[in-house]
């Protein structure tokens, strides 16, 4: 038995109606590489029934023990009824048996809460997907939803990793007899005391670990000991904080930092409790060309103009696009790369602009890119821990009653936003990958929706694909088709765009090709960000004789082929007085005709 750290408690205190705090995930497997080339149910039963009882997944049988009064963070403790059945669910996708329905089915399981008297998580074994296009017809998907307090993108993956193999008959020789579904509670009471202790990757050495089975009076008394001890804390944590308020004051008079404004859109308001989901299948290859093209971007920064340009498509046709850049809240993991944790949440936040009032796809992806590194810095002035030494020093008590406040009265609504979507980057395998002998054909995640931001975006990479899902707000966005349709025409604008720009670049016509394997063999050596040219202003001032065919171009190039100064596109310049917002570090505007990076 151990306790949560103050992270994964806040994340149980803000559960509350209408906010269900965990994460899901949905994949979509192929079963003609199992041994029986179909789905097979209590294969997979058995498949986690046997990992969780073998202390591969020993966190998915322990549930959650309050202390009275909330006076200190919960703690895990074995459940000794656990029953397998109770968690893994076989169900069938009703007609007509298309991706509409799927998406429907998920969205109303990922909008209910989990039960809080056993283990926090479910696993959905969904079959029918049979009119769904580019998914074979035999196919079943496998939807998880797991509680933030158990996992975040780190252990969510090590989890994850260890329900999957490399190799279709990997999971054959697990034991799949009748003993598979015992009792899970009775016989590990005595062999998990050892692995409680190396499964608490909390770190966190002032909590008192407890008997497997505490009474009343021994939850108080180790809160009272706990208690005293962040008092202690909060004394060294005041004084961290006057030390960052100055570091803040100084990148405020030297310029280093500014801030962001957050504008209000149809995304920040009252959370219904209906939830819509969808996602966009984007070739790997494709974002990996982009990000090669201008080193030193990453994966992520292609990803975050992509979703930059479809909000801008689609508040734009709602006449409700504003004049500020949304706002991207994006967790950010502050382990280290050899951190082996299996359970538990470990997060900080950074805020990055989306610069959807960039209009130009190409300038857009520039500018993300230095917002993004500007963000970084000013995350790492703060102290990439920040979040989690506070929240472990806060009397539980306290911040319980605190949230449950503000959102029953409705407060955070009525306030400035704290950004307008949550985007998380979600790592998978680059290889194929296999459930009890079946082929991992996609998947993609879905969050949490906090008050007052309703719309959360997942980024996932599986084997050759980008995956961008979308968990929203029901009454936020009822037309995810179409919002769909913004993400994939953004992508297609932006990929069309750094085409011709790397044509240009290479002195090759400018006619854009119907191939990216075509256009990839164009490419010779990667392009610094430092050489970035827009591709009109290549064209126009070049010394080349290069003909201009505008059929040949992507639309917005087209157009702004009548100015060469830059004129008719967006003022990416912002000026530094605004009234609300969080400090980020100072960006540096791209120039209208030439894109430099600085150092």
């Amino acid at each position: 038995m151990h306790q949560l750290s103050g992270l994964d408690a806040m994340f149980i205190n803000m559960e509350m109606q209408g906010f269900p705090m965990h994460v899901s995930s949905l994949s979509i497997y192929d079963p003609v590489t199992s041994k029986s080339k179909k789905l097979v149910f209590n294969n997979l039963l058995k498949l986690f029934a046997i990992k969780i009882k073998l202390n591969d997944l020993a966190i998915l049988r322990k549930r959650l023990i309050t202390v009275p009064g909330n006076l200190d963070c919960p703690y895990w403790q074995e459940d000794k009824n656990f029953d397998i059945h109770s968690h893994v669910k076989h169900v069938a996708l009703p007609e007509p048996n298309d991706w509409q329905t799927l998406c429907s089915m998920v969205a109303d399981i990922h909008a209910q809460p989990l039960r809080t008297d056993r283990p926090l998580w479910e696993a959905y074994v969904i079959e029918g997907l049979k009119n769904i296009e580019g998914i074979p017809p035999n196919a079943f998907a496998l939807m998880i939803k797991m509680h933030h307090s158990i996992m975040d993108g780190r252990t969510g993956l090590a989890i994850y990793s260890n329900l999957h193999s490399f190799t279709p008959d990997a999971h054959e020789n697990l034991p799949y007899g009748n003993s598979a579904f015992g009792s899970m509670g009775n016989n590990l009471a005595s062999r998990n005391a050892e692995s409680d202790v190396e499964s608490d990757d909390n770190d966190d050495s002032l909590l008192i670990k407890l008997d497997s089975n505490p009474g009343v009076a021994s939850l108080l008394n180790t809160a009272y000991i706990n208690n005293i001890k962040k008092t202690a804390n909060l004394a060294k944590l005041c004084g961290k904080g006057i030390s960052l308020y100055s570091k803040v004051q100084w990148g405020l008079h030297t310029n280093k930092f500014k801030t962001l404004v957050k504008p209000k859109t149809r995304f920040n308001g009252t959370i219904s409790s209906r939830r819509n989901i969808d996602r966009l299948n984007i070739p790997l290859d494709s974002i990996r060309m982009i990000k090669d093209i201008f080193k030193p971007l990453t994966i992520n920064d292609v990803a975050l103009t992509i979703i930059g340009g479809a909000l801008r498509k689609y508040l734009q046709t709602k006449v409700e696009l504003p004049l500020e850049s949304l706002i991207a809240g994006i967790p950010v993991d502050p382990r280290a790369s050899n951190d082996s944790a299996s359970s538990g949440a470990k997060v900080n936040f950074m805020n990055v602009a989306l610069r959807t009032d960039v209009e130009v796809p190409i300038e857009r992806l520039y500018a993300v890119y230095k917002e993004a590194q500007a963000s970084k810095v000013f995350t790492q002035a703060l102290g990439e821990n920040l979040v989690n030494d506070v929240l472990e020093n806060l009397y539980s008590n306290l911040v319980s009653g605190a949230l449950k406040t503000v959102v029953d009265l409705g407060i955070l609504e009525k306030m400035p936003p704290i950004n307008n979507t949550v985007v998380t980057n979600v790592r998978g395998y680059p290889c194929p990958m296999f459930i009890a002998g079946s082929r991992l054909i996609e998947s993609f995640g879905m969050g949490p929706l906090i008050p007052n931001t309703g719309l959360f975006h997942t980024v996932t990479t599986c084997c050759d694909s980008l995956t961008i899902g979308i968990t929203v707000c029901q009454e936020m966005m009822k037309d995810t088709d179409f919002y769909i349709a913004c993400l994939r025409e953004s992508y297609q604008e932006l990929l069309n765009g750094v085409i011709a720009y790397n044509n240009v670049k290479q002195g090759q016509s400018t006619a854009v090709s119907n191939t990216i394997l075509q256009e990839r063999a164009t490419i010779t050596a990667p392009i610094a960000m430092d050489e970035v040219i827009h591709p009109i202003d290549e064209i126009a001032h070049s010394q080349k004789s290069i003909t201009l065919d505008k059929k040949n171009l992507p639309r917005q190039y087209s157009d702004g082929i009548r100015s060469t100064n830059g004129a008719n596109r967006s003022n990416r310049s912002k000026k530094n007085t605004p009234k609300n917002g969080s400090f980020v570090h100072q960006e540096i505007s791209a120039q209208p005709i030439i894109l430099e990076a600085e150092g």
